[in-house]
Formats: C-alpha cells, structure tokens, sequence
C-alpha cells in the first residue's frame, strides 16, 4: 500500500451528556469519500461511503502511514482489518475485529456500515475513548477501478484532506439543517445558519477536491459569491463549534 503523506487530520469528540454518543458527523475526505465515526460506551460504528469500483483504506491515529491500525475495503462481505508496517501490503490481523453489518450499492456509490468493541484486547488495534477526545485519520484508495491493495509505489492513490475540527452537538442541535439558496447559484448564494448558530467557516471544494473558496460567514453576512466559479457541481462544507455539514452547490 502507498505511504501517505498527508495534513493532520484531528477529530474532536464532544459531548454534552453523559452517555451520549460521541460522533465526528460525516467527513468528506474527498468529494466521493466519505466517513462517520460514532462512539457509545460500548461499541464503534464506522460509517463510509465510496466508489463501488475501487478498494479504500483508513487508518487510526496515524499520520505517517509506517505502521499503525488500518481498515480497508477490498470487495468482500467486511472490512479487512491489517496492519501497517512499511512500504508493502499491509498485512492482515489474525483477528478480524470488525463486524460490517451493512454493505448496499447504489448507482456507482457504496456505503458499508461497521461496528466493533472499544477495545478489542488485539495488540495493535486502536482503542477508542467513549469521551472527548481526538484521533487522527488518514486513508488511501486505489488510483484506478482495482479491488487488489497495492504497496508504496504501485496503484495506490492518497486522498489529500483537509483539516477539521469536529464536534458533537446535543440530542435537540442539528448541523445539517442550514440552508443554501439559490441553489442553482447564479453569482452568489447564501448560507443560513442553523438556529442558535452565530458564525462559522464556508470551504467549497471543485470536483478534483480543490478548495475554490474558503470564507468566513455570520448571520447577518452570510453571502458568498460565485460569479468567479465555473459552471458545474461543487461540495460545500460548513465548520461551526457544533458540527459540520456538506451540501451540494450547483453553479450556472
């Protein structure tokens, strides 16, 4: 598998009860990657959307790529759980930890949904914290339509992201209630915060995951132009201290 170099990518667990569960809400580390992380006392679910052509990889608080905890899609019932060690395949654990308890296909888009314990007693697993925290992320893909991991210098691509801080805000706060209009943009849009929300930060990615835009909004100014981009389909993503969200954004 190809080592990764990568930004930093930490992922701030917060909570406001005790018992909640902790959730990083869904990242996007590339427009057509996605990945949820929840935590109850007992038990972790990992949420991922991507390709259904492609092997993916993720790996737990790791951000060299040289060893560490590794998960990857390659095409079958469950995740493979491996390990990082080097320049060549990761190789996989004697114990498969991790349970996919679902795993459909719509269109060319997969989502397969995972769980496990906290702490699996495995040497090398990650342990997660049902508390706040952070964990740092990386992950890589093959660079083209292939189910077979490739080591440091074959077909595996890194998936460049961005860094987020993301929290959890309580049971009655949802992120994914802004708003954007018009939507079409046809030289602006504006961001609607959701309630109680004074201000956050606007990244709009182009579809090779580029950042075209990257603004700050309030809730008296909330409107981002467009007349600089391009026709076509962007990922808008909101940061705020409760969350974050992504909506679409088409420009004409």
């Amino acid at each position: 598998m190809k080592k990764i170099t990568l930004n930093l990518l930490t992922l701030m667990f917060v909570s406001t009860m005790l018992g909640q569960t902790f959730s990083t809400g869904t990242i996007q580390f590339y427009p057509e990657y996605g990945v949820k992380i929840d935590v109850t006392p007992t038990l972790v679910t990992l949420t991922q959307t991507m390709p259904s052509d492609r092997w993916y990889a993720l790996a737990f608080n790791n951000n060299s790529m040289s060893s560490g905890d590794i998960i990857a899609f390659i095409n079958t019932a469950n995740i493979s759980d491996r390990q990082l060690g080097g320049f060549g395949v990761p190789s996989a654990d004697a114990i498969q930890s991790w349970t996919t308890t679902s795993n459909t296909t719509t269109g060319t888009v997969r989502t397969v949904v995972s769980t496990r314990a906290l702490n699996t007693g495995e040497a090398g697993d990650y342990v997660f914290s049902a508390s706040a925290g952070s964990i740092n992320l990386a992950c890589s893909r093959s660079a083209s339509a292939s189910f077979g991991l490739a080591p440091h210098g074959g077909s595996a691509n890194a998936v460049t992201t961005a860094a987020y801080g993301l929290t959890l805000a309580n049971d009655s706060f949802n992120i994914e209630s802004f708003k954007m209009y018009p939507n079409p943009a046809k030289g602006f849009t504006n961001i609607e915060l959701p309630t109680n929300v004074d201000f956050g930060s606007v990244k709009i990615y182009d579809t090779l995951g580029r950042v075209v835009k990257n603004q700050e909004i309030t809730t008296t100014s909330n409107e981002i132009s467009t007349s600089d981009l391009n026709t076509g389909t962007y990922m808008v993503v909101l940061r705020t201290d409760y969350g974050n969200a992504t909506k679409s954004l088409v420009v004409e």
